[in-house]
C-alpha cells in the first residue's frame, strides 16, 4: 500500500510540475482575467444585491450590534447564501478556467480563448452549482450558529451587548431542544451531500448535460472517496488559512514600517502607485497559486477516479474541448448590462474610499465647559470667547438647584470653583451667584441667559447631570426651550434621564430641534439608548474602528472628549470622527488648518498609518 501511495504522490508532483510549465503563463493570464471580469461585472452587483437585502431588514451597515439577529432572520439567511454564493461564483469560475487549460493539456490543444469563450457559456450552469453549494454550506452554519447563540446567550446573559438575545432567552431553550435532537444531524446530511458534489464543477466544464445529472455523476464518482475528500479540503483549508494569516500579518508589519519610515512629503505619486502594483502583484501571484493548487488536485483525482469508471466519459470530455465555443448573444448583452451597473456602483464605492482616505475631512471643534481654558469653566466669558473663536459649538452642564432654576455648574458642589461647602441640588441659585460673588468672580447667570446670548452665533451642547434620582432636570429643561427657536444639543451619561428626554420630546415640535447625545464612559457594552440617539461622545479608550464603523453606519455622529494634543486631534481627524471636545480649541483649530493644507499623497500615508494603528 505504501510503495502505491508513494508512486501516486510522485506521479502527482509531476504532473503538477508539467502543468505549470507547460501552461503556468497560460492560466495565470487566464486567472487575472477571470478575476479582473469579476470584479469589474459581479463584485458591485454584489454590493447591490447585499446592500438591499440589509435595507430590506432594516440595517444600515454591516458593523452593527443587531448582525447576529440580522443572519438569523429570513433576509439574513437570504443575505447569507448570496454572499457565499457570490465568493463560490468567484472560485469557481478561477478554478474552471484552469480546470479547462488543464483539460485541454490532456488533449494537446492550448487556446486560451477557446477555454474562456466555454467557461462563459457554462457560467450560468456554474452560477447554479455555486448556490445550491452555498446554500448547503450556510444551512450547516446555520444550524451551528443556533447552538452557538445559546451557549453564548447563556454564558453572557448579563452582559448589555447581548441584551437582543437576552430578550428572546424563551425562544432559546426551544431551538436547543430542537437542535439537539435534529440539527447536529442535519448538519451531518448537509456536509455528506456537499462531499458528494465536490467534483460538480469539472463535470460542468467537460459534460453538455443539465445541472441534476451532473450532480448525479458526482454523487456516484465520489462514492468511497467522500474520507480522502474531507481531507484534502481539510488539509488546503489549513495551508490556505496559514499563509493568508502569514501574508496579511507580513504586509501589515511591511506597511507599518514604511510608513513609520516614510514622511509625506518624500512620497511621490509615482512611489506610490508602484508600491501599490507591488502588493497587488504579490497578492495575485499568492492567489493565483492557491487557486491552481486546489484546481490541480481536484482535476487530477477526478480524471484518475473518471478513467477508473468510465472509459467513454473521457472521450466525451475530449470531444467537448476539441470543440469550437461561441458566446451566445443574449449572454453577451447580459455581460454588458450588469457591467454598465457594476460600474455604476464602483464609482460609488471608489468614491467613497477616496473619501475616506484621500480627501480632507471636516471636523468639528467643541469648546469643553464653554470654552476650556479660555476662561473660567461654565462661565459666560468662555462662551463669549467661543463665539469670538468661531466656534460652531460649545459645551456647558446643567443641574437643577432646589428652587427649580437651571444651574450652569459641573460639580456636585462648590468646592474646587469657590471653596463653599454649598451643594448644588440642595441649594437655590441666589445661593450659587453670592457664592461666586464671594469668592470673586462675576455672577453666574441661568440657562435662559445663556440662550438668550447664544441665538445665531453658536449652538450649544448642554450636558444634563444629576446627583440624584430625580428626573425633574428634563422638565425645567424642555420649559427652558419651548420659546428658543434654534438647534441644540442635549447630552448626557445617564440613561434614564436620555430615555425621559427622548419620550418627552417625541412626537413634538421640539423634537426637530433637539439632538440626542449619549456620552459614553465605558468602552465596552451597548445600550438600546446608546444604539437610538443622534451622536455619540465618547473618550479615547472607546475609539476602535468597529465602534467607529458600527456608529457611523447606523448614521451617528461620533465626537471625542476631551482631546488636548494637536497628536490627538490629527489622529482623531484621519480616523474620520466628526468633532472634538477639546480645554484647547486655539490649538485644535490651528491643527486642523495645517491638515486642511496638506496634499492628497499626505492624506493617503497618514490615513493609512493612523487606521493601521488601530
Amino acid at each position: 500500500m505504501l510503495p502505491n501511495l508513494l508512486h501516486r504522490v510522485r506521479h502527482f508532483v509531476y504532473y503538477l510540475a508539467s502543468s505549470l510549465k507547460n501552461r503556468g503563463i497560460a492560466m495565470f493570464g487566464a486567472y487575472l482575467l477571470v478575476q479582473a471580469s469579476w470584479l469589474a461585472i459581479f463584485a458591485p452587483l454584489s454590493i447591490v444585491v447585499s446592500e438591499a437585502l440589509m435595507s430590506w431588514y432594516g440595517l444600515r451597515g454591516v458593523a452593527n450590534q443587531e448582525l447576529l439577529a440580522f443572519f438569523l432572520s429570513p433576509s439574513g439567511y437570504l443575505f447569507a447564501i448570496w454572499l457565499v454564493a457570490m465568493a463560490l461564483f468567484n472560485f469557481f469560475l478561477q478554478q474552471g478556467a484552469l480546470t479547462l487549460l488543464l483539460a485541454q493539456h490532456e488533449v494537446n490543444k492550448r487556446s486560451v480563448s477557446q477555454a474562456i469563450r466555454l467557461l462563459v457559456n457554462r457560467a450560468w450552469t456554474i452560477a447554479r452549482l455555486a448556490f445550491l453549494q452555498s446554500a448547503l454550506l450556510i444551512s450547516i452554519s446555520c444550524t451551528l450558529l443556533f447552538i452557538g447563540r445559546w451557549l453564548f446567550g447563556l454564558m453572557l446573559a448579563d452582559w448589555d451587548i447581548n441584551y437582543y438575545l437576552d430578550q428572546q432567552r424563551n425562544q432559546l431553550w426551544f431551538y436547543f431542544a430542537a437542535l439537539s435532537i435534529g440539527g447536529l444531524p442535519l448538519a451531518v446530511w448537509l456536509g455528506s451531500k456537499w462531499l458528494n458534489w465536490w467534483f460538480a464543477l469539472p463535470f460542468c466544464m467537460l459534460q453538455k448535460k443539465p445541472l441534476l445529472a451532473q450532480l448525479k455523476d458526482s454523487t456516484q464518482l465520489s462514492i468511497g472517496q467522500r474520507k480522502l475528500i474531507l481531507c484534502l479540503n481539510l488539509a488546503w483549508f489549513a495551508l490556505r488559512t496559514s499563509v493568508f494569516v502569514a501574508v496579511i500579518a507580513g504586509f501589515i508589519w511591511l506597511l507599518r514600517i514604511s510608513l513609520n519610515w516614510w514622511a509625506p512629503e518624500d512620497v511621490t505619486p509615482l512611489a506610490l502607485f508602484l508600491f501599490s502594483a507591488t502588493v497587488l502583484a504579490g497578492g495575485s501571484i499568492v492567489s493565483f497559486l492557491d487557486t491552481w493548487l486546489y484546481a490541480s488536485i481536484q482535476f487530477y483525482l477526478f480524471k484518475v477516479l473518471a478513467k477508473q469508471h468510465k472509459e467513454s466519459l473521457s472521450k466525451h470530455h475530449q470531444q467537448v474541448l476539441k470543440e469550437n465555443h461561441r458566446v451566445h448573444l443574449g449572454l453577451r448583452l447580459m455581460f454588458i448590462a450588469v457591467l454598465l451597473l457594476g460600474a455604476s456602483e464602483m464609482k460609488e464605492e471608489v468614491a467613497a474610499f477616496n473619501q475616506r482616505f484621500s480627501e480632507p475631512s471636516t471636523m468639528l471643534v467643541m469648546g469643553h465647559r464653554a470654552g476650556g481654558w479660555l476662561a473660567l469653566e461654565n462661565s459666560l466669558e468662555g462662551l463669549q470667547k467661543s463665539i469670538n473663536l468661531e466656534l460652531p459649538v460649545t459645551e456647558i452642564d446643567v443641574q437643577l438647584t432646589v428652587d427649580g432654576q437651571i444651574a450652569v455648574v459641573h460639580d456636585r458642589d462648590l468646592r474646587r470653583l469657590t471653596g463653599s461647602d454649598l451643594v448644588v441640588p440642595e441649594s437655590s441659585f441666589a445661593q450659587i451667584q453670592q457664592a461666586f460673588v464671594d469668592a470673586g468672580f462675576s455672577q453666574p447667570q441661568a440657562l435662559p441667559y445663556w440662550l438668550e446670548k447664544s441665538v445665531n452665533k453658536i449652538t450649544l451642547n448642554i450636558e444634563l447631570k444629576r446627583y440624584d434620582s430625580s428626573l425633574a432636570l428634563v422638565p425645567a429643561l424642555l420649559d427652558s426651550l419651548k420659546e428658543y427657536p434654534y438647534p441644540v444639543i442635549i447630552s448626557s451619561l445617564d440613561i434614564e434621564l436620555l430615555e425621559e428626554l427622548k419620550q418627552k420630546i417625541s412626537g413634538t415640535e421640539l423634537a426637530d430641534r433637539i439632538s440626542t447625545a449619549f456620552i459614553a464612559a465605558a468602552s465596552f457594552g451597548e445600550s438600546a439608548v446608546q444604539q437610538n440617539v443622534d451622536m455619540l461622545i465618547v473618550n479615547q479608550q472607546w475609539v476602535n474602528a468597529w465602534r467607529l464603523f458600527s456608529a457611523q453606519q447606523r448614521g451617528q455622529e461620533v465626537h471625542v472628549w476631551t482631546v488636548n494634543n494637536a497628536a490627538d486631534v490629527e489622529r482623531l481627524y484621519y480616523l474620520r470622527v466628526n468633532g472634538v471636545v477639546t480645554d484647547s480649541p486655539i490649538m485644535a483649530l490651528e491643527t486642523l488648518e495645517r491638515l486642511y493644507g496638506l496634499s492628497e499623497v499626505d492624506h493617503i500615508v497618514n490615513s493609512l498609518r493612523y487606521w493601521l494603528a488601530l
